[in-house]
C-alpha cells in the first residue's frame, strides 16, 4: 500500500513559507524597512512602481552585509540577530526569524546590492524564485539596497489575489507610515512613479514627527500621556475631546518600538473613552510601551503583528494610568488593582455627571429650520393639514412618543431625521440638481498623511457632491464649495467625517458606494441628534413627514426609526382583557 504521508518539494514548503510573511508587495516594503532599521539606517528610501507590482526598491545607509554572508542571507532562517532558543525571549530587534528575506525572494526577482564600511567595493547578488542566480563584486554606497520586480511572477494564483495599483499603494503607505511615526531619529523617503509622496527629515522630536504625518491641525489637539511604573514605561500622546475618528485607524500601538494591535491595550483605549466619545467614535492615539524583552513574547504571529505579555493585567493597568492623566479622569480608589482586566474599569459618577449635561431647552426666539425637508422630491405626497398619530410628547429628548391606532409608537429622532435628510439630499443627487454654495475665502485644511491618500483618491466623488477642494500644499488642501443644501458651519468637520467613512470602503470600490457613502455621512452629520428638545411644532412636522413611510423602515445605517407596542401587549402587562 503507497504512503498517504510524505515530505512536501522544497519549491512547495518555501511557497507556503513565503505566504505566511509575504501577503502583497506592503508585506515586502515592511520587512525591508525593519530590516534597515536593525541595520541602524539613519535614512531611509522606498520607491514603489505600480504600487509595487511592478517594483519595490528599498536603499538603506546601514551597516550593509559581508561578501560571504550576502547568500547566506537568502537562505531560511539565517539572522545574525539570535544564537539560541533562550535568545528568542530576548528580542532588542524589529527582525530575528531570518524569514524576510529568503521569503521575499522566493517570490519576485531580487537584486541585493550591499556594502560595508571599510570595504572598498561592495557584493551584488541577484536571485530569481529562490535560485541565486549570481554573485559579483560591484561598486555601491555603504549600506543595503534591494530591488524587487515582478512579485508573485512564479505563483500567478498568488498574484490574481492582488488589488488595484491603488490600493495596494495604499496598503503600503499604511506600513511605510507606521514604521516613520515610531522612528523619527530616521529619514524616510517615500516615492511612487517618480513622484514623491512623503518625506520626512530626521527629528529629535517625536511631535515633530507625528504632527509631519497626521498633520497640524491633529496635533493641536493632542496631549502628552506619560506613565512608568517598575519595568513598565508608557508614553505618547492621546486626543482630547470631542477630537475623534469615526474608526479606529488613528489608533497607534507600539510595543518596544514594534507596531501591533493588541487586545489588552485596545481595550485599556475603550473603556477609558466609553463615556467620553459617542458610540462608534474613536479617540487618536500613538502610545509608546517599553518593557523589557523577557515580559513580552513577539513570536506568536508569522508577521509579528501580535505580542503576548507575560502580565496582561500589569499592562493594562500602566495603560488606564497613562489615559487617565493625560484627559482628566480620575478612577475610583481601587480601579486599577486587581481584576480591573477582567471586569471592566469603573468610572466615577461625578466623571458621568459631567459628560451629561441637561437637555437644551430651545429657546423660544431661536428660529431652527433643521427640519425643514419640504421640496420636491420622491417621497412627495398629498397630506391633510392634520398630524396623522396623536403626539404624546418627547422622551429624554431623544424619542417622540406617539398613539396610534393600534398602539403606542416610539419614534428615534436622529435616526427619522437622518432618513428624510439622506432621501432629499439622494434626490438633488439623482436629478444633477445639486447647487454650490461658494466661500467667499477658501477655507485650509491640513489632513493626515492617510487622509490625503484617502481625499485624493475621491475628489471626483466630492466634486460630484458639490465639494470643490484643491490641493495647495503637502497635505493641505482649500475647500471652496460646499453643497448649498446642507447647512454646516465648518465644512472641515464635515469633510473629515465623510473620509473617516470612506476609510471603510474597498479600494477597488464602484462609484455608486462611494456617493452612497457620501450621502448618508451627510446625512447622519446634519441630522438632528439625541438629547436635544423639540418644540411641539417641530415634533408635529418630523412626524407628519414620516408619516408615508412604513413601520419597519430604518435609517440608512440599518437602524430601525420606528418600535410599535402593540394595544394587546399593554393589555397583557396589565392584565387588562
Amino acid at each position: 500500500m503507497p504512503r498517504k504521508i510524505q515530505i512536501l518539494p522544497e519549491d512547495v514548503s518555501k511557497a507556503i513559507a513565503a505566504g505566511e510573511v509575504i501577503e502583497r508587495p506592503a508585506s515586502v516594503v515592511k520587512e525591508l524597512m525593519e530590516n534597515a532599521i536593525d541595520a541602524g539606517a539613519s535614512e531611509i528610501i522606498v520607491e514603489l512602481k505600480a504600487g509595487g507590482l511592478l517594483l519595490i526598491h528599498v536603499v538603506d545607509n546601514g551597516e550593509g552585509i559581508d561578501r560571504e554572508d550576502a547568500p547566506i542571507a537568502l537562505q531560511r532562517y539565517a539572522t545574525s540577530k539570535i544564537k539560541r532558543a533562550e535568545d528568542l525571549y530576548d528580542i532588542h530587534t524589529l527582525g530575528f526569524r531570518g524569514e524576510a528575506l529568503p521569503s521575499i525572494a522566493s517570490v519576485s526577482q531580487m537584486i541585493l546590492r550591499t556594502r560595508v564600511a571599510g570595504s572598498i567595493s561592495g557584493t551584488k547578488v541577484v536571485c530569481e524564485g529562490g535560485e541565486i542566480k549570481s554573485i559579483s563584486e560591484i561598486g555601491c554606497p555603504i549600506g543595503t539596497e534591494v530591488e524587487i520586480k515582478n512579485i508573485f511572477y512564479n505563483l500567478p494564483v498568488k498574484r490574481k489575489f492582488l488589488k488595484s495599483i491603488r490600493s495596494e499603494l495604499g496598503y503600503s503607505l499604511n506600513q511605510f507610515l507606521r514604521l516613520s511615526l515610531s522612528h523619527p531619529s530616521i529619514s524616510f523617503k517615500f516615492i511612487h512613479d517618480d513622484r514623491m509622496l512623503h518625506e520626512h527629515p530626521k527629528t529629535e522630536s517625536s511631535l515633530v514627527r507625528i504632527e509631519a504625518i497626521l498633520g497640524r491641525e491633529i496635533t493641536s489637539h493632542l496631549q502628552r500621556c506619560e506613565f512608568e511604573e517598575r519595568e513598565i514605561k508608557v508614553f505618547g500622546f492621546v486626543s482630547l475631546p470631542p477630537l475623534s475618528k469615526g474608526n479606529a485607524d488613528g489608533i497607534y500601538l507600539y510595543v518596544n518600538g514594534r507596531f501591533v494591535k493588541d487586545r489588552v491595550i485596545y481595550k485599556a483605549i475603550t473603556e477609558t473613552y466609553q463615556h467620553t466619545l459617542p458610540s462608534g467614535k474613536y479617540p487618536i492615539i500613538i502610545l509608546f510601551l517599553a518593557l523589557p524583552p523577557f515580559v513580552v513574547d513577539v513570536n506568536v504571529h508569522p508577521t509579528k503583528a501580535e505580542v503576548k505579555f507575560r502580565d496582561p493585567e500589569r499592562v493594562f493597568q500602566a495603560v488606564m494610568e497613562a489615559l487617565h492623566s493625560a484627559i482628566g479622569i480620575t478612577p475610583y480608589e481601587g480601579d486599577l488593582k486587581e481584576g480591573a482586566y477582567s471586569k471592566g474599569v469603573p468610572v466615577s459618577s461625578s466623571f458621568i455627571h459631567s459628560s451629561s449635561p441637561p437637555l437644551p431647552f430651545p429657546k423660544e426666539e431661536e428660529k431652527r429650520s433643521f427640519l425643514t425637508v419640504k421640496e420636491p422630491h420622491p417621497l412627495e405626497w398629498e397630506i391633510e393639514k392634520k398630524i396623522p398619530w396623536r403626539i404624546l410628547g418627547q422622551m429624554l429628548g431623544t424619542f417622540i412618543l406617539c398613539e396610534g391606532e393600534k398602539g403606542l409608537i416610539i419614534i428615534d429622532q436622529h435616526a427619522a431625521h437622518e432618513r428624510l435628510l439622506f432621501e432629499k439630499y439622494k434626490s438633488r443627487y439623482e436629478m444633477q440638481s445639486i447647487s454650490l454654495e461658494k466661500f467667499l475665502i477658501p477655507i485650509p485644511m491640513e489632513l493626515s498623511a492617510e487622509e490625503s491618500f484617502i481625499l485624493s483618491s475621491y475628489l471626483e466623488d466630492f466634486q460630484s457632491m458639490g465639494f470643490e477642494i484643491d490641493p495647495v500644499g503637502e497635505q493641505v488642501y482649500a475647500i471652496r464649495s460646499q453643497p448649498s443644501f446642507i447647512d454646516q458651519k465648518d465644512p472641515k468637520e464635515m469633510v473629515r467625517e465623510i473620509l473617516d467613512e470612506l476609510s471603510f470602503l474597498k479600494r477597488e470600490r464602484r462609484k455608486a458606494e462611494t456617493i452612497h457613502t457620501i450621502l448618508v455621512t451627510l446625512a447622519c452629520h446634519n441630522a438632528i441628534r439625541g438629547n436635544l428638545i423639540l418644540r411641539k411644532e417641530e415634533m408635529e412636522e418630523l412626524v407628519e413627514s414620516l408619516y408615508p413611510f412604513n413601520l419597519s423602515a430604518t435609517c440608512p445605517h440599518g437602524r430601525p426609526i420606528f418600535f410599535q407596542l402593540p394595544l394587546e401587549e399593554l393589555n397583557k402587562q396589565f392584565r387588562r382583557r
